[in-house]
This record gives C-alpha cells, sequence and structure tokens, in this order.
C-alpha cells in the first residue's frame, strides 16, 4: 500500500475544510472589528473584508498544496500520522500567526490615521 497516496487523501480535504471554515468565521466574525475600526464605513468595511478573505484563502490554500511536495517517503501508519499531525500543526500555528498579524496592522493603521487627522 502506498501511504503517501493514502495522506494526500486524508490531507487535502482536512486543510481544506479547516482553512474554508475558519475563514468563513473569521469574514463572518471580523465584520463588527472591522466596523468598529473604520467608523461604520460599512462599504470600505465590506471591501476591506472581501480581500481580506481572498488573501487569506489564496495563500492558506497555496501553502497547503505547496507542502505536500515537501513530503518525504511514508512507509507505516506511524509515519503516516506523524507526518499528517506534523503538517496540520504548522499550518494552523500560520493561520492564527497571519490571523493576528492582520489584526495588529489594521488596528495599527487605524490608529495612525486617527492620530493624522
Amino acid at each position: 500500500m502506498n501511504y503517501n497516496i493514502l495522506s494526500y487523501i486524508l490531507y487535502l480535504p482536512l486543510i481544506f475544510f479547516i482553512t474554508i471554515k475558519v475563514g468563513w468565521m473569521f469574514y463572518k466574525n471580523g465584520e463588527l472589528f472591522l466596523i468598529t475600526l473604520f467608523e461604520n464605513n460599512i462599504t470600505l468595511t465590506k471591501n476591506i473584508n472581501n480581500l481580506l478573505l481572498i488573501g487569506y484563502y489564496l495563500v492558506n490554500l497555496g501553502y497547503s498544496i505547496i507542502t505536500i511536495s515537501y513530503w518525504d517517503k511514508i512507509d507505516n501508519l506511524i509515519e503516516l500520522i506523524n507526518s499528517l499531525s506534523g503538517t496540520l500543526g504548522k499550518i494552523i500555528v500560520l493561520l492564527a500567526l497571519l490571523h493576528y498579524n492582520n489584526i495588529f496592522w489594521l488596528k495599527y493603521i487605524t490608529k495612525s490615521n486617527t492620530l493624522i487627522q
């Protein structure tokens, strides 16, 4: 049995589900945060929220697919579980870091914009 194929079959739906589910949650719940930051400017908020969602999907799904090319040959079930958990864990941590990075920069930009006006 080829464990690499099995790991791809397990990995791709899992990572796509996680990325899309988390992205949608950020999109829905982040809108209120953005409305607060942009002082009830609904048009700007929706446009920025859409751009953040598209960028999030492109970066994370692209990175998730690229990581497959760096996997070593998997010879048994234990290596399959190690490989999947390690890769999924790295991507989930990356998602968290990107999320907090976006929050920081949005807060910084709106705060500095308020100071200038």
